[in-house]
């Protein structure tokens, strides 16, 4: 039976280890029962023959001859010994099997002991394992003690009984030494074997991610050796010693903890190998770079090529790889991430699946919200949120991956379970993004390189370049009737607080849905999502449950007014995005449609032209205003706006304040109108001169509503 989710998998191998190891146990208790029962005299003969062919080989290999005087000689010196060893091996090797044993049934338990710790921490880790382990192990050399003391010519003796449990205890430290040094072969063979991705991607994204074993983060790991961090790297220690202890993980020199390790990354702004020193001073153990550093002897220096790619790796590690914990879905593309990740969020927890988000509005654990920088965030924060994730329960994440989350590789190492990509059009190009198309384009086809199942929308003109270099399966959605999954038959749907669509699914799935997004751009959104969903065991019925109630925050997100006029907020933030969802809205035949934006601050000025003309072109009202003017003056961005619109015959208003112009767009709509706010979307904030100023639209509509504005 095919497992749930990861943790149901984990738990079924963990399960099949724990038989396998079980039966072992009953097979080597079962041979030296057969050992002990022998009587005096066969057991001598055994013994003695044994002996014998070892003492003539020996004599043999000496060329001193092996004449019968002297083989009886060292026979009767050398079997006492033997025997002694042999018992003292075969208790060892048994010890060994019923301390595995032991851990796997911790495994299926859930109580697994801090495999990653070393020295005293390790042994203290154990220490719960081995108290069951050992006296078994002990108690079972006892008897069979009084078993031989049952059979012809056999004794019971204290002295064997200490022979037996010095191998019993031998055999316990060399588990504890094995499992320090050969984790792999623990976890990775019996427990991720039947989930490793049978594609070709990066070698040493694999080895880094088969290396190690995902420890319980119930017992806290405190430190970890670097070595053990920086495997799956190429490295080269460029001073000190690759065995110390690291507390921390660590990449902003504000944040310097004592023993840490520090990774000097290179930012558009600052370069961390310049605060190296500061660093050492401040008590990091160690240092990573890509070019030497100036620092006291007794601080490690390891150098790679890549100082981000290799934090991501140490990130995967120093938290235990929770992403092979818990089911990974990536979805990228210049539109519908956001809507497209909700979509999945919904659809899965409909599903019963307990579902973490990581994304451009925030990140979702359970019920804790998080505010976000980047839509697809550093390497180390996605592993300590999706270690909090499991923590919290999760068994699914679904996030948001960015061009420029792959082009910093802020998601190296990981291999995802799912891949979706949505669309592509020329966006985030510019001096501080993507150069130019063709980076933005290998960034994005980056995705089906990291998974082990995509899935892409054919109707795209650039679905044959992204999918290219594709190392997995890839199925397909869309209109076109060589998707493997299809819409037809769209319907758009209004009311005076609703715009949805409706439409028709086969291949996959046969049936109708409807959906409580407008726009028919929103039925590849819909369609990409019921992949994923179908995949982690939808039906119909759940689907168009998850689908019918689906909003999401800042994508044409309808705000009831009580005014017989539909209010929209929408993020759209770029000429692609903002005629898109004109030319959808247009569908729904408003008497008017009344277009409310502005364009951010040091960004492309080519985007405020074509933003512009475009609403010009297509709203019957155009309302230009501030959006987030960062370090630029907002009336020349304005100025920029106005440049692209006067080359159509589109009416506009230009109201420099944004509180001002949604009160002036409210308090100017007619019955029938349909007003979106666009640029801002799920943002509550606005930047000014580097500061970030709250400002919600949702608070500003409720104002103008009660009379404020």
């Amino acid at each position: 039976m095919r497992p749930k989710n990861k943790k149901e998998g984990r738990h079924q191998r963990a399960g099949v280890c724990l038989l396998l190891t079980g039966l072992m146990v009953v097979g080597m208790m079962a041979l030296i029962f057969a050992f002990s029962a022998q009587d005096a005299s066969r057991s001598s003969d055994l013994s003695g023959g044994l002996c014998g062919r070892i003492v003539r080989g020996v004599l043999t290999l000496l060329g001193a001859g092996a004449d019968q005087e002297k083989t009886e000689l060292w026979v009767g010196i050398l079997e006492t010994p033997v025997r002694k060893l042999a018992h003292f091996t075969e208790y060892a090797l048994f010890s060994v099997i019923v301390c595995t044993h032991g851990l796997m049934h911790r495994l299926v338990s859930g109580k697994r002991p801090a495999l990653f710790q070393t020295g005293r921490e390790a042994f203290r880790g154990f220490l719960p394992l081995f108290a069951r382990t050992v006296p078994f192990c002990i108690l079972y050399a006892v008897s069979d003690e009084v078993h031989q003391y049952f059979v012809p010519g056999r004794s019971c003796r204290l002295f064997d009984v200490g022979v037996d449990s010095t191998g019993i205890l031998f055999g316990a430290a060399l588990f504890l030494l094995t499992v320090q040094t050969q984790k792999v072969k623990i976890w990775i063979k019996w427990l991720q074997g039947p989930d490793k991705i049978k594609v070709q991607y990066d070698t040493s994204c694999r080895e880094a991610a088969e290396r190690y074993p995902v420890p319980d983060r119930s017992e806290r790991i405190i430190t970890m050796r670097c070595i053990e961090l920086l495997e799956g790297l190429t490295y080269e220690c460029l001073q000190g010693d690759v065995q110390v202890s690291v507390s921390a993980v660590i990449n902003d020199s504000r944040k310097i903890a004592e023993g840490c390790m520090f990774l000097c990354i290179r930012g558009a702004a600052f370069d961390g190998h310049s605060f190296a020193g500061e660093a050492a001073k401040a008590g990091a153990a160690v240092l990573v770079v890509e070019e030497p550093v100036d620092v006291p002897e007794h601080v490690t220096v390891i150098k790679v090529d890549n100082t981000r790619y290799a934090m991501a790796l140490i990130s995967a590690v120093w938290f235990g790889h929770p992403d092979q914990e818990i089911t990974t879905i990536a979805v990228t593309g210049t539109k519908g991430k956001t809507t497209t990740t909700y979509m999945i969020k919904d659809l899965l927890e409909k599903c019963g699946h307990r579902t973490g988000v990581i994304g451009t509005i925030e990140v979702v654990i359970g019920e804790k919200h998080i505010p976000v920088n980047n839509t697809t965030p550093e390497s180390y924060d996605i592993h300590r949120y999706f270690r909090e994730m499991v923590e919290d329960g999760c068994d699914c994440v679904v996030m948001e991956a960015s061009s420029q989350g792959f082009k910093l590789d802020r998601t190296a190492g990981i291999v995802f379970d799912y891949g979706l990509f949505t669309n592509l059009s020329p966006d985030h190009i510019g001096p501080n993004e993507h150069k130019d198309f063709a980076e933005y384009l290998s960034c994005k086809a980056k995705l089906f390189t990291q998974c082990k199942k995509g899935f892409a929308n054919l109707d795209d003109e650039h679905f044959a370049e992204v999918t290219a270099q594709a190392v997995c399966p890839v199925q397909t959605f869309g209109l076109n009737e060589k998707a493997d999954l299809r819409a037809s038959d769209i319907a758009l749907t209004r009311g005076t607080d609703f715009l949805g669509v409706d439409f028709t699914v086969s291949g996959l799935l046969e049936g109708r849905i409807s959906c409580g997004v407008p726009g028919a751009f929103n039925v590849h959104n819909a369609l990409g999502a019921i992949c994923i969903a179908l995949e982690m065991g939808a039906d119909l019925a759940v689907i168009n449950e998850a689908l019918r109630s689906f909003t999401v925050k800042g994508r044409v997100q309808i705000i009831p007014t009580g005014y017989e006029y539909t209010l929209i907020v929408d993020y759209a933030h770029n000429a692609v995005a903002l005629e898109s969802i004109l030319k959808t809205l247009r569908e729904y035949q408003p008497a008017r449609l009344i277009s409310l934006f502005g364009c951010g601050g040091n960004r492309s000025k080519l985007r405020r032209f074509e933003m512009g003309e475009v609403s010009g072109r297509l709203a019957d009202l155009t309302i230009i205003t501030s959006d987030n003017p960062r370090f630029e003056e907002p009336q020349a961005i304005m100025d920029d706006i106005l440049t692209g619109i006067r080359k159509t015959d589109g009416q506009y208003i230009a109201i420099i304040d944004r509180r001002e112009a949604i009160s002036y767009a409210m308090h100017h709509a007619q019955p029938g109108d349909i007003v979106v706010l666009a640029g801002k979307g799920h943002e509550n904030y606005q930047e000014i001169k580097g500061r970030k100023y709250h400002m919600s639209e949702e608070e500003i509509v409720q104002d103008v509503l009660d009379g404020k504005y």
